[in-house]
C-alpha cells in the first residue's frame, strides 16, 4: 500500500518541503518589534543642532501587530485647548499649533531582518502628503528601546524617534 506522500505529485512535495524547511520570513511582522511603544523623543537635526519637535515631554505610541498592521501617533504636551470648546471654531492660531504639534500614520508594516530596517506602507496620515507612501526606517533595539531614523520630515532635516515598550 502506498503513503499519501508517495502518490502526491512531485511538485506537491517540493513545494511542500519549502514551505516546511524555510527559516520564518518577516515578511509581515517580526517578533522583536511587535507589540505597544510609547514615545520617549522626537529630534530633528536643523542647521547643525537637535531640535524636540514634539517638545521634551511628548506623548505618543506605537502599535505593531503581529498581522503586519500597525498605527502610530504622537502629541506635544502641551496642546493648546480651544478657547471655545469647538474643534470646528479654533482659530488660526490654535488650528496652527495643534496641527504643528501632533502626528499620526497607519497601514502595514514589514521588517528586513538583514538590513535592521521598518518598512512602513502607509494607508493614511495626519500629514496628507504621506498617504500611500512606503517609508523605510532602519532601527535599533536596545533592550525594550527602538530608535529610528526618519530622513527629511517635519519640514526639517532627519529625524531621531525613540520608543520605549510598554509593559
Amino acid at each position: 500500500m502506498k503513503s499519501m506522500l508517495q502518490t502526491l505529485p512531485v511538485a506537491t512535495l517540493v513545494a511542500f518541503a519549502l514551505c516546511i524547511g524555510a527559516p520564518k520570513t518577516f515578511a509581515q511582522a517580526a517578533p522583536d518589534v511587535v507589540g505597544s511603544w510609547s514615545l520617549v523623543s522626537l529630534t530633528v537635526t536643523t542647521s547643525g543642532s537637535e531640535v524636540e519637535a514634539l517638545g521634551p515631554h511628548p506623548h505618543g505610541q506605537l502599535i505593531f501587530g503581529s498581522d503586519g498592521r500597525y498605527v502610530l501617533v504622537g502629541v506635544r504636551a502641551d496642546l493648546p485647548k480651544f478657547a471655545l470648546d469647538n474643534r470646528l471654531s479654533g482659530t488660526a492660531e490654535e488650528n496652527q499649533r495643534i496641527v504643528q504639534g501632533n502626528f499620526a500614520h497607519f497601514g502595514t508594516y514589514t521588517v528586513d531582518p538583514a538590513g535592521r530596517v521598518i518598512v512602513f506602507h502607509i494607508q493614511n496620515s495626519t500629514f496628507p502628503n504621506w498617504d500611500g507612501d512606503v517609508q523605510r526606517r532602519p532601527f535599533t533595539l536596545d533592550g525594550d528601546r527602538l530608535t529610528y531614523i526618519t530622513p527629511g520630515s517635519f519640514g526639517y532635516g532627519a529625524s531621531k524617534v525613540v520608543w520605549q515598550r510598554m509593559k
